[in-house]
């Protein structure tokens, strides 16, 4: 095992456009993300795999599943545990998917701390989602579409027109109205945003009566014909904008083509707003710690 800890650097950024799949594998959100912490390290196995790693404070964190075959992803976690104890790691904190987390709790030479905190993810399936929200179970949905777009002028804009001024102001706007269980990080995408969105392959704003209130971007999942939706963030000054932004999203990745779309994990309480659309399942992420025993 290889341990890059400049990881700015094309190694790599080709291992996660070669090995990504999931969501949050993107090499500037791992930039982004990597902002929040003291430094990033990124464990290279067999010359073409990695695990996305974080230190923080004595503590070494893996993110996500490691960026390997299905078949690899357990025993490449387990080798890095190992090397964070080995390297004087308090602790190993980690955000994995839960079928990883299931077998990685076979691992008996550490103690598995119950996970702190469950991120719920929807998926849409777009094949089947029709934005016209024909049929009675959409009933609610289309009458408030409709009467939103009825009762204001709406635009919707690229990220050029929109001041960098505005994009933070909606960010403190919806830090604000985020309940501390919803884990609403917002330094990562204040870095995103003064980056100029690098690799957000689409970045939209809902302009409502003339003032930005609503973002939607995010990325294609490497590997896949997936998206991750990764922005959704609305300022809770209009009245029913949260549905109407989730709405044009869907809208948007269905005519761009994708055939899912990942919409990220937050709360069960979040989770309840995004069930109203109908996901076609619901995935998990757990975070939790690891010590010896």
């Amino acid at each position: 095992m290889e341990i890059i800890t400049n990881v700015n650097c094309d190694a790599v950024r080709k291992i996660i456009e070669k090995q990504g799949h999931g969501p949050e594998h993107n090499f500037y959100h791992y930039m982004n993300v990597g902002a929040m912490y003291e430094s990033c390290v990124f464990p290279i196995f067999e010359g073409k795999y990695g695990i996305l790693g974080f230190v923080d404070k004595g503590d070494i964190w893996c993110y996500t599943d490691p960026l390997a075959p299905e078949e690899k992803r357990l025993a490449f976690f387990a080798e890095f545990v190992r090397w964070a104890f080995k390297d004087g790691a308090k602790k190993v904190r980690a955000e994995i998917s839960e079928e990883l987390w299931r077998m990685a709790k076979a691992l008996k030479e550490y103690r598995f701390v119950k996970p702190s905190y469950i991120y719920y993810c929807p998926v849409y399936d777009l094949k089947r989602w029709d934005p016209a929200l024909p049929g009675t179970a959409m009933k609610k949905l289309r009458n408030l579409r409709n009467a939103f777009q009825r009762n204001h002028k709406i635009e919707i804009v690229g990220k050029d027109a929109v001041s960098r001024r505005d994009i933070l102001n909606i960010l403190d706007r919806w830090k604000k109205h985020r309940q501390a269980s919803d884990r609403a990080k917002q330094e990562h995408y204040v870095s995103a945003v003064n980056n100029g969105f690098l690799g957000y392959d689409s970045v939209r704003f809902i302009v409502v009566d003339g003032v930005v209130h609503a973002m939607n971007g995010g990325w294609k999942i490497p590997n896949s014909n997936n998206f991750y939706s990764q922005l959704g963030i609305q300022d809770y000054a209009v009245d029913d904008m949260g549905e109407f932004s989730y709405l044009e999203d869907l809208a948007f990745l269905k005519s761009a083509g994708y055939d899912f779309a990942d919409f990220g994990g937050g709360g069960k309480e979040l989770t309840k707003f995004k069930q109203k659309f109908r996901p076609s399942h619901v995935s998990k992420e757990m975070e939790f710690s690891i010590v010896r025993k």
